[in-house]
């Protein structure tokens, strides 16, 4: 499995739209994986960030997430790249893409989200693991880790076989093991209140030196040697 499939792969997995994005939110790729339902809850998680270690296929990777209220950003060393989401209301999404390599960010605004029919599903954001995905599955015994309750979780989801531990109190996977036709695998390293300095997140200071595109203007940009990859990256010969 090349990175590249890697990539979507877990994009379908956790829920997260970075992929549907590119394809303009008309086919949402996580409904491949579960059908939508309504959240579990409608509380907001604690604000946290999370190392993993990330297995899907061949490619292993550092995984990273920092949530807060209204901002959602993970952070995959294999691809090198950030996406961060932002909440500016109960139905108003931003979103932008951090090509690290490149130093250039592609921003998606309010107005081009609702444009591209791609506002996230919130609860999926900040809890990794799909609140479908959970009420689907069969909750067995619980233990503590990382000084909490984690409550074990099986089921057999779409002919995939999916194992999770789910921290209760955190909202988020301890590990989470996905097999059958691909294989994934997640596993909680660090957790912490307020994330180490030497994580690679994208703070403002470093995006401060970075050259922003507005998703908006791809299709006046197509011979843009960065933004034709981008397009290619994302499985399309040319803008819409």
């Amino acid at each position: 499995m090349n990175a590249k499939i890697s990539t979507i792969f877990v994009s379908v997995v956790l829920g997260f739209l970075g992929n549907a994005l590119a394809h303009e939110g008309h086919h949402d790729h996580s409904a491949e994986v579960a059908k939508p339902v309504m959240a579990i809850e409608n509380t907001t998680p604690m604000p946290l960030a999370a190392r993993y270690d990330l297995k899907s296929g061949k490619v292993n990777s550092d995984w990273y997430l920092w949530r807060s209220a209204n901002r959602v950003e993970i952070a995959d060393l294999t691809t090198g790249q950030n996406n961060i989401w932002e909440r500016s209301g109960q139905h108003d999404y931003s979103y932008q893409r951090v090509f690290n390599k490149d130093q250039r960010v592609v921003e998606y605004s309010v107005g081009e989200i609702r444009t591209r029919h791609a506002e996230p599903d919130w609860s999926k954001l900040v809890s990794v693991v799909s609140p479908q995905l959970l009420k689907s599955l069969q909750r067995g015994e619980s233990k503590i880790d990382f000084d909490q309750t984690a409550v074990h979780y099986t089921g057999l989801v779409n002919g995939q076989q999916v194992d999770l531990w789910w921290l209760e109190q955190a909202q988020l996977p301890a590990k989470l093991s996905i097999s059958g036709q691909q294989s994934l695998e997640m596993t909680l390293r660090e957790i912490h209140a307020q994330a180490p300095a030497a994580w690679p997140q994208a703070t403002d200071e470093k995006l401060a030196s970075y050259g922003r595109i507005d998703a908006s203007d791809f299709g006046d940009m197509e011979n843009d040697p960065f933004v034709a990859r981008v397009l290619r990256q994302d499985g399309h010969e040319h803008s819409h």
